[in-house]
């Protein structure tokens, strides 16, 4: 029978190796999320070029007619709702040729809004960007929404009415027949998709036409952005739609907290992370609170509590006039929310108490109805007296393992010799995406031996340590100064930005040594760069790897190379008999 599965195994390879021809390389749950984009090809079939979407939206609009109106209000209120759009007072760069910066930013938008109104065709500017936008649905598929302001689709497709007398304008103006040619097809095409008509909307006010905006926009990016919001990672949207069933999120008449329990890198932030991309545009107002573990250790409960306030409810709330007023404003503040439909995502909570703070000991009443709150964690107890629904966050199984790790570890094909021992070695991480990652990258350029000696070495660990066993041989195979600078990253500099770590590391292993200190320790996936590019990240697990290795030096704290625990620091200063301390 083992020859079948081998069999099987191979074949599965071989697929694999077809469809990676096909797509680009594979993250994990573990992994960050890339901007999602499309693809074009030249004119001569060549391979495609992606293209990397910057907003969601652009606007088209005539602004002697409704920059202050119907077009400053549709703005504010994507924002609002967490769209990115381009709006040309805000986004158009000074300094830059202002035809390549309009023509860019329609290329680099999922979406365009076109907001017809009286005197649109006046403008022989606004035409040239109808006709730039008609060509990116052509070429890029870019979605294109028309809206009619106080007129029907008709006069705008038939240049009839104020559109009839503009183009009799046009043909007096120096505009060639050529381009007016151009700006009746692109006319003709626009006003024949279906649209937001403003004679259409009962009781029709700017305000309705706004929401009805927003709404189709909504419901348009959400049917064109979940295959490529998330590129690559692996099992990610079965995951998602295990969850968005739990959540419910057709009932709008209650608060739905659901809870997602699982062992340290299995995925739960990443998974959580894509929940809240994928559905934050489908509420008044989101926040997302990663690693609240670790925030209380820096930061107080109000602290946070203020800091959930203030992004819900916008600008406008201010803790320190919270804080000061104390009871009058912060009761207006929960009145606000009990009106408002959230999304709050709350990971790694290991104390249900502070949680319950954080919620204002009330979480089922203090948003809105409607309103989902999704909370991570490792301790299945923290989640279960709290949440309506407890979701288990699973490794990935067999051929999700073999896919991650055969994307990180190997350029281009899997050879021959290769696919065996490939197989042997998913066995060991337990489906865990971090280990499989962390794994792959030890392994990466190493010869059939070396892969030999590690599986073999793996083999003989602890069975019931097999993800710290594999983390531990990526540790072991760095050398003097790079074990030393991940320590101390594990002991005092997760989070810290960039800058800082590098000068620390710098100053302790020689000056420019932290570079490819850095370099190395984020090649082998033991330390990370936030999206800001700003700041030094480690997972959890490997910063417990860490601190475990230095725990274990010595059962004397006074004996350890590190020190970072507060208790630790404080019984070795106080202790009689202490003459030397090194900083």
């Amino acid at each position: 029978m083992w020859i079948y599965g081998l069999l099987a195994v191979q074949l599965f390879i071989f697929l694999w190796q077809l469809t990676r021809k096909l797509k680009p390389p594979v993250n994990s749950l573990a992994a960050e999320s890339t901007p999602s984009s499309s693809a074009i090809c030249d004119n001569n079939g060549a391979a495609p070029v992606p293209i990397v979407y910057k907003y969601d939206v652009f606007l088209s609009f005539r602004g002697a007619d409704t920059r202050f109106n119907i077009t400053s209000h549709l703005y504010a209120a994507l924002r609002g709702r967490s769209i990115m759009s381009y709006i040309d007072d805000v986004n158009l760069q000074r300094g830059v040729d202002i035809v390549d910066s309009l023509w860019g930013a329609i290329e680099q938008s999922r979406m365009a809004v076109i907001v017809f109104s009286d005197n649109y065709a006046d403008s022989g500017w606004c035409l040239d960007e109808l006709v730039k936008i008609a060509q990116c649905r052509k070429t890029l598929n870019q979605v294109v929404l028309p809206v009619f302001c106080g007129m029907p689709p008709e006069d705008v497709r038939d240049q009839t009415g104020s559109y009839g007398v503009a183009f009799a304008k046009h043909r007096q103006s120096t505009a060639s027949p050529e381009k007016v040619k151009m700006w009746r097809a692109a006319l003709q095409e626009v006003a024949g998709i279906p649209g937001c008509e403003s004679l259409k909307i009962r009781n029709s006010t700017g305000a309705e036409l706004v929401k009805t905006v927003v709404e189709t926009v909504l419901a348009t990016l959400d049917q064109i952005s979940p295959v490529s919001q998330f590129p690559g990672l692996v099992g990610i949207h079965t995951r998602i739609d295990d969850i968005e069933s739990l959540l419910h999120l057709a009932s709008d008449s209650e608060t739905r907290i659901v809870g997602m329990w699982g062992m340290g890198g299995v995925g739960k932030t990443t998974l959580a992370r894509a929940i809240y991309d994928q559905f934050s545009s489908k509420f008044e107002a989101c926040h997302f609170l990663g690693d609240f573990r670790q925030e209380l250790e820096r930061r107080s409960e109000l602290d946070l509590q203020h800091e959930l306030f203030s992004t819900l409810l916008g600008d406008d709330y201010n803790h320190h006039t919270a804080e000061r007023s104390t009871n009058l404003a912060l009761t207006y503040a929960k009145m606000r929310l009990t009106r408002t439909r959230v999304l709050v995502v709350i990971d790694d909570v290991e104390n249900p108490v502070a949680l319950h703070n954080l919620l204002d000991k009330q979480p089922r009443t203090l948003f809105g109805p409607g309103s989902r709150i999704l909370v991570t964690s490792r301790d299945h107890q923290v989640l279960q007296n709290v949440c309506d629904e407890v979701y288990e966050a699973k490794g990935l199984n067999d051929y999700e393992s073999l896919q991650l790790f055969a994307s990180n570890v190997f350029k281009n094909a899997i050879s021959d010799e290769f696919v065996e021992l490939s197989w042997r070695a998913i066995k060991y991480p337990s489906g865990n995406p971090l280990a499989l990652i962390v794994l792959a990258k030890a392994l990466f350029g190493r010869s059939k031996e070396y892969w030999e000696s590690i599986l073999l070495r793996l083999h003989r660990g602890e069975p019931n340590q097999k993800v710290q066993n594999v983390l531990r041989i990526s540790y072991d195979g760095l050398d003097r100064d790079e074990k030393n600078a991940f320590l101390d990253v594990a002991c005092f500099y997760k989070g810290e930005s960039r800058r800082h770590v590098k000068s620390m590391l710098d100053g302790a292993y020689g000056d420019g040594s932290s570079e490819n200190i850095v370099t190395s320790l984020t090649d082998r996936a033991l330390i990370g760069i936030a999206h800001d590019g700003l700041t030094v990240m480690m997972h959890d697990l490997l910063q417990e790897m860490g601190r475990g290795i230095v725990k274990h030096e010595s059962d004397d704290p006074g004996q350890r190379s590190r020190l970072w625990d507060q208790n630790d620091v404080y019984s070795v200063l106080t202790r009689k008999g202490v003459i030397e301390f090194e900083c």
